[in-house]
């Protein structure tokens, strides 16, 4: 078998067209097809976003937002209905039982990305609790019901959301982290900025801090009247969105905004703040997130892990570490903007899960869409989709190199355990300075 070769980047459309390009790649490329159903482009859910945010007790978030998806959810698949609401509701790990009770580490806050869930986040609330963190994974307003709901919301719903939960956990814990994928690392990001002594680490996994449609997206505030809907799409899968209204876009930019006016006004960021991202992401725009952290990152223990497929480009920085992507041995040639936060052994998106991204037209020729649908193995990939000759090639949903991910984010955390010891020894100890 010929060697793996890096996949060829998709050819840019001009016009709306390359805003939807961009935005088929974020919910995943949903498959051509008959339109979404009426229902699925219906409000129903999320009227009153404020009234379930977290309060006083994180569990009580959990059931006041699992009983509005029984209400308002429509499932995949009806026959499965219960046991899919309970993968994509809001949820609560503890940490290891192998953690010992005398060295509490802190409350992780997770916050999922665009047209996603909280089931996305599974894989690394598990990291954190084998790193004896309790993770909370929220669900942001508008998602996890239909697509319609998202046409209610805007930034502010999930802002508000987010940093109800950030509140509930600095109650709770000494030590709080924020660690978001996509847009969900802007929310962290855009929240820490906002109140950095709340947090005391920042994690970014794909993050949306800048996209590759950058300046189209930004029209999709005065487009949403005109064009309600960018994607009507039926859904691939239980746990994402198919279809996408442009205002979704519009909160996402608005987002971003906020984001950049916050670290703007309040200058770098002073607490460890941890990127990991793909330079074969096709949503990111990853050299201009790497100027953003170099720029932003205020703390020395900041640090940016590049994947790359080709040869990492000559920009020297002893803060950002480069990490080959490929792996013939998980049949991986490089790493798509879904793929990073997920481990091979997901159930549904993993190396043997459920569910495989086949792509769609017109991102697609309907023969390699045929081909990977049909093959026993694919190779996982992004953009043109080009696996080695002779072999069918899907996009990658999962990270082969998920166990050294595992250990760089230890090593990132590795000083929050003395600063929890030390909050826990007594008020005169708590949040120590970090080590340089």
């Amino acid at each position: 078998m010929t060697d793996p070769q890096p996949l060829r980047p998709m050819r840019c459309m001009p016009g709306l067209a390359l805003v939807l390009t961009a935005l088929g790649l974020l919910v995943g490329c949903a498959p051509a097809g008959p339109p979404a159903s009426p229902d699925e482009l219906r409000r129903s859910g999320w009227q009153t976003p404020s009234a379930l945010a977290p309060e006083a007790q994180f569990e009580d978030y959990v059931d006041r937002v699992t009983q509005e998806l029984r209400a308002h959810r429509l499932p995949f698949d009806p026959s499965n209905a219960e046991a899919e609401l309970a993968l994509v509701a809001p949820f609560r790990m503890a940490a290891d039982a192998t953690c010992p009770s005398s060295e509490p580490r802190g409350i992780v806050v997770l916050v999922h990305g665009l047209s996603d869930t909280p089931f996305a986040m599974r894989d690394l609330a598990s990291v954190f609790a084998r790193m004896c963190f309790e993770s909370r994974a929220l669900l942001l307003p508008g998602h996890g019901t239909r697509p319609g709901d998202l046409l209610r919301v805007d930034h502010r719903d999930w802002l508000h959301h987010l940093e109800a939960a950030v509140a509930q956990a600095r109650r709770e814990s000494p030590v709080v982290v924020l660690a978001g994928f996509s847009l969900g690392a802007s929310l962290a990001l855009a929240s820490a900025a906002e109140s950095p002594g709340k947090v005391d680490a920042v994690i970014g996994v794909s993050p949306a801090y800048r996209i590759r449609s950058n300046f189209l997206a930004r029209q999709a505030d005065w487009m949403a009247p005109i064009r309600p809907w960018l994607l009507s799409r039926p859904r691939e899968e239980f746990a994402r969105y198919g279809s996408m209204p442009t205002q979704g876009i519009s909160a996402t930019m608005a987002v971003l905004g906020l984001m950049d006016e916050r670290l703007q006004r309040h200058g770098p960021l002073q607490v460890p703040w941890l990127v990991v991202q793909s330079e074969d992401d096709e949503v990111v725009d990853v050299a201009a997130n790497r100027r953003l952290f170099e720029a932003r990152a205020g703390h020395p223990s900041s640090l940016l892990v590049n994947y790359f497929s080709d040869a990492p480009p000559n920009e020297p920085s002893s803060r950002v570490a480069w990490t080959p992507a490929a792996s013939t041995a998980l049949r991986v040639v490089g790493l798509s903007h879904l793929s990073l936060h997920i481990s091979p052994d997901n159930p549904h998106y993993g190396l043997t899960g459920h569910y495989r991204n086949c792509g769609s037209t017109p991102y697609r020729e309907e023969k390699d869409i045929a081909a990977c649908q049909r093959a026993d193995q694919v190779w996982y990939g992004v953009g043109g989709q080009s696996p080695p000759v002779g072999q069918a090639g899907a996009r990658s949903t999962f990270n082969p190199h998920f166990q050294a991910l595992e250990r760089r984010i230890g090593e990132f955390l590795g000083p929050l355990r003395h600063q929890a010891q030390a909050a826990a020894a007594g008020p005169a100890n708590a949040h120590p300075a970090l080590p340089h």
